[in-house]
């Protein structure tokens, strides 16, 4: 998927950093009355942007029509669509340069209070740099957040090594037998952290530095690793050669029979006998009964003119019968480390919050306020606040879900790493990725896919349909269903309900019957018996669900995949 340069990304951004310094000179103009307004309004701040700008607007000017306009107008667009609707709901010119003045001060009292504060002293210029766009910063914290989590994935997986080495297990098994369930979903949305952190200091205090520290602060534990000691009869196969025989002349007696100018003359004595040699090394896991065979030194004799010069040694092997080898069995201990999806509760204890705790005077939560600011800036970034509307499924319910379901282990894997992305990825038009969690997920991409009212369009980068179903393939058995709905349609047979099983693939034709618009993803049985489907939905991102559209699926199973090889399943032999 190709990046969005500066000037697509200016499309929604440059125009909004334009606007956020002509609110902030706005700001400066405003009178003592409109400051008590913006005083009032900043009031308002842990509710939604739209009761804002409407309590602002109803102190101090024209009411009726300009507030329904800019309830709308924010639902639908944001600040400026409030901004512009409001300001254009006026009958004269004078209303309208009015209103404007004061939307110009809302804007900002709603930047400053809906917005995570460490994107807006930046976004501003108030921390004494030039001011720059919300979505440049938003990248630069991103990249900072993603760094750090990393650094939080590396001291999760150095924790399992140390507790195989220093608690003496073996290490091969026991890293073969690693369940890490961060590898394919970290499970993170930089949104919500940005909010957390801007909520738990003074808005305006907020800054990249301290996030740093506080968030790194924590890292150990935001994958958490949990272990078992489990044990394992390794057998150690014998080896054993087998033999071939050689016939050759030895040399059975030597006689000295005189001298010659002082050097010794012998008569040697010699015989036809078969002995053996190695052949062909060989192994076996259980006892074998073999020939036996001993070595044996002989005397070969050295030819020089046609008689026996002198004598040398060599080593054969005769046969002394048989015997039974039997391999050896050791029971070795190794461990099942599980390195689990990222933890959020971690946030709240990086930043000191207590989630259910009164937010100051305003009669609401830190949560709420905390969720409202990252929604916030999901609408400034993307124009939509749907950024994964599904809830990630908790290690108890993934566990449950898949205990129900009648399959290979093969099978549940698939399953399990495809639910591992449950409202954590957005959808996002033409959304490929390689195996593996992919840190550019969630973050401000240039639709270039053609297709869709998306395409031009800014949105978080996720996965689309097919996207996700092949990515689930790779990262699971390391298999492609190749990219597309129809190519998948064609890697694929057909089967009747009655074989339909976790893994299997469901169709859906497009309104006019020429072709396949929707893959999804099998997931198997509810607890009601309802069939399961994960999948990326437009809108929603990646959700586990039974459609409306359930009955009319057209199910198939992918070609070439071995559903009962076990071996792709960590710590299942």
């Amino acid at each position: 998927m190709a990046e969005p340069n500066k000037q697509q990304i200016g499309d929604g951004a440059d125009n909004y950093g334009s606007a956020v310094n002509n609110a902030a000179k706005a700001a400066k103009q405003a009178t003592k009355a409109g400051k008590e307004v913006a005083k009032q309004a900043a009031a308002k701040g842990a509710e939604a942007t739209a009761n804002v700008a409407a309590a602002t607007v109803k102190a101090g000017v024209e009411g009726g029509k300009a507030v329904a306009e800019i309830a709308a107008g924010t639902a639908s667009g944001g600040p400026w669509g409030a901004i512009i609707s409001a300001a254009w709901a006026m009958r004269h010119t004078l209303f309208k340069i009015l209103v404007c003045i004061c939307l110009c001060v809302v804007f900002l009292i709603v930047l400053i209070v809906e917005l995570p504060g460490i994107l807006v002293n930046r976004a501003l210029g108030l921390d004494g740099n030039e001011p720059v766009t919300i979505v440049t910063v938003f990248e630069a914290v991103t990249d900072k957040i993603a760094d750090i989590i990393g650094l939080g994935y590396d001291s999760s997986m150095a924790q399992v090594e140390t507790l195989i080495v220093d608690g003496g297990y073996d290490y091969e098994l026991s890293m073969n037998a690693l369940i890490n369930n961060a590898q394919s979903s970290a499970g993170y949305d930089v949104a919500y952290i940005m909010s957390a952190y801007s909520t738990s200091v003074d808005q305006l205090s907020a800054t990249d530095s301290d996030l740093e520290a506080k968030l790194s602060g924590i890292s150990g534990n935001m994958f958490p690793v949990t272990s078992v000691e489990k044990e394992n009869e390794v057998v150690t196969p014998v080896t054993y050669y087998t033999y071939k025989p050689v016939t050759m002349t030895v040399v059975t007696r030597i006689v000295q029979t005189g001298t010659i100018n002082g050097v010794p003359q012998y008569r040697y004595e010699t015989a036809e006998k078969t002995y053996y040699v190695q052949d062909e090394e060989k192994t076996s896991d259980v006892a074998v009964e073999v020939d036996a065979y001993t070595a044996v030194t002989v005397t070969l004799p050295i030819y020089s003119g046609g008689s026996i010069s002198g004598t040398r040694t060599a080593t054969y092997y005769q046969s002394v019968g048989k015997q039974t080898l039997t391999p050896t069995k050791e029971i070795v201990k190794y461990l099942e480390c599980t390195i689990h999806p990222f933890d959020n509760t971690v946030i709240s204890s990086a930043f000191g919050l207590d989630l259910n705790a009164e937010y100051s005077q305003f009669g609401t939560t830190y949560g709420k306020v905390i969720d409202s600011r990252a929604q916030a800036l999901k609408m400034t970034l993307y124009g939509t606040a749907s950024n994964g509307s599904a809830v990630p499924l908790t290690n108890t319910e993934l566990i449950a879900f898949l205990a129900r379901q009648n399959c290979s282990e093969t099978r549940k894997h698939i399953v399990k790493t495809g639910l591992s992305l449950v409202g954590k990825v957005p959808y996002f038009w033409g959304g490929k990725s390689a195996a593996g969690w992919n840190d550019e997920w969630n973050t401000p991409k240039l639709v270039t896919a053609a297709g869709s009212t998306t395409s031009g369009t800014i949105r978080p980068f996720g996965l689309d349909c097919s996207g996700f179903t092949d990515w689930t393939y790779k990262t699971a058995v390391g298999v492609s269903l190749q990219e597309r709905t129809w190519n998948q349609w064609d890697n694929s047979y057909s089967i009747t309900a009655e074989e339909l099983l976790p893994g299997d693939l469901g169709f859906l034709m497009d309104a006019d019957g020429q072709g396949w618009n929707h893959v999804l993803l099998f997931a198997g049985y509810g607890e009601n018996g309802e069939r399961m489907w994960v999948h990326s939905s437009g809108g929603e991102g990646v959700i586990l669900n039974t459609p409306s559209y359930e009955a009319s699926l057209s199910l198939r199973r992918p070609k070439e995949i071995n559903f009962e090889d076990s071996s792709v399943v960590p710590g299942v032999e």
